[in-house]
């Protein structure tokens, strides 16, 4: 993928600091905006992978000295072998991201039942005797 910020890939430590901190924030922007217009993870996932891979290739064209249509293609080939190791990573990792997954859905349904109790001394609602 294209550098960060020109900085060496021998700075792992700090590339990785900020790629999980821009990606956190990132993350957490498009979530709020999704909330906001009802949009969902599926929908989200199709608009980021759309502009990843505009980004991608305006990053080809604005970054290289001389860029070519036959450079941007093997960028392109690039990139896809970098997202395929990306989705081969995901799938080895399916069953612990699923265990999780439910895990999160069982504390928000039992999260959700515990608020639609009734609490002591309140009233079934209007009209309740």
């Amino acid at each position: 993928m294209a550098e960060w910020d020109g900085q060496p890939e021998d700075e792992d430590d700090g590339y990785e600091q900020a790629y999980e901190e821009h990606r956190a924030g990132l993350y957490d922007q498009l979530m709020a905006y999704a909330e906001d217009h009802d949009l969902s993870d599926g929908f989200m996932a199709d608009l980021v992978a759309d502009l990843a891979l505009s980004l991608r290739m305006i990053a080809y064209a604005a970054e290289t000295e001389k860029p070519s249509i036959g450079g941007l293609r093997l960028d392109l080939d690039r990139y896809a072998r970098e997202l395929g190791e990306s989705v081969r990573e995901a799938k080895r990792h399916a069953a612990e991201f699923i265990a999780e997954a439910k895990s999160a859905r069982e504390e928000e349904d039992e999260e959700g039942e515990e608020e639609g109790k009734e609490k002591p001394g309140e009233k079934d609602g209007p009209g309740s005797a």
